[in-house]
């Protein structure tokens, strides 16, 4: 009988893969990988399923999935047998030679003058595959880089295009909590997120909050979002605040009682409280808004301070220019009654 798992090759490159059940394989067991055209060195991420009996019958229900399209890999993958020393020495060897191949690579992109970041290279173990994979804004038409680099390397090479998503889990990194990237550490695979996981766990929609490194939405939104689609969250208490404010009322009513109680009391036995010198309510309430008005602007308060003191002046003054108007009017008057007098005294006067 046979087992299906799930295989890493690199990061961005999985297989599903048969297994026998005699192998006995776990999660993190290295294992040799039989592929259509080469071999390679993967590691088990996982079982899919319940062990398989018609190998053959699979493989017909796969290929109907397929549509009869024929892609690399449409054939499921064998595992030949686990990993050896010999394989891990030969492994170490196709890292140094791919990593010779990449740098040759970029120059000849360079080259070619094409828009495109090569991310990394990779040979198969049997070294019969060289595999390229790259990150582009668009389309890009690289059959002559095929050619060129085909007869550079005389091996089948491959150039395969990735989403920022793949670059990011990669090359690695730190998030903004703090910790290596999850696609880097223990995610094999992308899930689809949306906008909505954000809403309904109550994130700020802010995209500085809700985006990754990539530019992309932060793979941990999809944590918790089965949680919140199952769970029904209760809505929130608008009595509540109305109850505090109820108790807040009597507990308040119950502390002036008891202060007029208090003061009832001092005045039976006849110890008066001292007069109560603070300012009366509206001059309080003027005093107050006129500091937080000097603490909000204080240019503007010696601007109005100054206003004040203009027109406080300008009253004074036209308070002594109307007293000045009203003492010439009092003398005028009085020089027009002097001649009337001096006439009403000459009639009254007897002749000599």
């Amino acid at each position: 009988m046979k087992q299906l798992y799930t295989a890493l090759i690199i990061q961005g490159i999985s297989f599903e893969c048969l297994g026998d059940l005699e192998l006995n394989l776990k999660v993190g067991d290295k294992v040799v990988l039989l592929c259509e055209r080469y071999s390679d060195l993967a590691t088990i991420t996982g079982k899919v399923g319940e062990p398989i009996e018609d190998v053959e019958e699979f493989e017909r229900q796969r290929s109907l999935a397929n549509k009869g399209r024929h892609i690399e890999g449409s054939k499921t993958a064998t595992i030949s047998r686990k990993a050896t020393a010999e394989d891990f020495a030969r492994s170490e060897e196709n890292k140094a030679k791919a990593q010779s191949a990449y740098e040759k690579t970029k120059e000849r992109i360079m080259a070619h003058g094409l828009e495109m970041k090569l991310i990394d290279s990779h040979y198969s173990l049997d070294c019969r595959l060289l595999l390229f994979q790259f990150s582009a804004d668009g389309r890009i038409d690289f059959r002559e880089l095929l050619r060129d680099l085909s007869t550079l390397f005389s091996v089948r090479i491959e150039l395969r295009q990735i989403g920022v998503r793949d670059e990011a889990s990669m090359l690695g990194g730190i998030g903004t909590c703090g910790r290596p990237f999850c696609c880097s550490r223990f995610l094999h695979n992308f899930n689809s997120i949306n906008v909505k996981m954000a809403k309904q766990q109550g994130i700020s929609l802010n995209p500085q909050n809700i985006s990754g490194c990539c530019g992309r939405l932060k793979c941990c939104l999809y944590y918790e979002a089965y949680a919140y689609e199952n769970v029904p969250i209760a809505p929130k208490d608008k009595s509540s605040k109305l109850k505090i404010d109820e108790m807040d009322e009597k507990e308040l009513a119950k502390l002036d009682a008891r202060e007029s109680s208090d003061a009832s009391s001092e005045e039976r036995r006849g110890n008066r409280p001292q007069r109560n010198n603070t300012p009366r309510p509206r001059e309080q309430k003027r005093d107050n808004a006129d500091s937080r008005q000097r603490q909000r602007d204080p240019l503007q308060t010696q601007k109005n301070d100054s206003q004040k003191v203009e027109g406080q002046r300008n009253h004074d003054q036209n308070r002594q220019n109307s007293q000045r108007h009203d003492g010439k009017l009092e003398q005028r008057q009085r020089d027009r009654n002097q001649p009337r007098r001096q006439n009403q005294d000459a009639k009254h006067t007897p002749e000599s």
